[in-house]
């Protein structure tokens, strides 16, 4: 008679399983250009990724770096590209976290001069909502394994 429960909780864990882990220290970035392409770094809390190794890869040779270097104090790496293109821009901590992106990039003169910004990864709310989310999908994958333990348990107690 308790086969039910922990056939549901399987069936709960297959289904919820595909959601992923959820990463422990997110990276995220801004990109502003202008003459010149500047990169900011940092977590999903808002702490900076200050003096981490970057390299950055020109879309002419992707294999060799560009430019390699630190970020500064605030997270930021800065790159003047002299191609058009996909730039690749690598930043990894001491402990492994970090980001490997494509940012599309003009040389200067190519476009036309000012500055904006814009999330080089995606959509930004979207990246915060995300997060913000993934400890509830944890909660309620836990809610619901010892929901099938509890109805394990009853059905156990008050069986024949």
């Amino acid at each position: 008679m308790m086969r039910g429960a922990p056939a549901l909780a399987v069936a709960l864990l297959v289904v919820l399983l595909p959601l992923g882990p959820a990463a422990a220290h997110e990276v995220l970035h801004t990109v502003e250009r202008g003459r010149a392409v500047a990169v900011k770094a940092y977590f999903a809390d808002g702490e900076e990724m200050a003096y981490v190794q970057y390299e950055v890869y020109s879309p002419a040779d992707p294999k060799i770096p560009y430019q390699k270097g630190r970020t500064d104090r605030r997270g930021y790496l800065a790159f003047v590209p002299d191609a058009p293109g996909k730039w690749r821009v690598r930043i990894v901590d001491d402990t492994g976290h970090g980001l490997d992106t494509a940012i599309d990039a003009t040389p200067p003169g190519a476009s036309a001069p000012g500055r904006s910004q814009e999330p080089a990864s995606g959509d930004a709310v979207s990246s915060t909502v995300a997060f913000a989310l993934r400890p509830l999908g944890g909660l309620a994958v836990i809610g619901l394994l010892f929901g099938a333990l509890y109805m394990a348990y009853r059905r156990r107690k008050a069986g024949p």
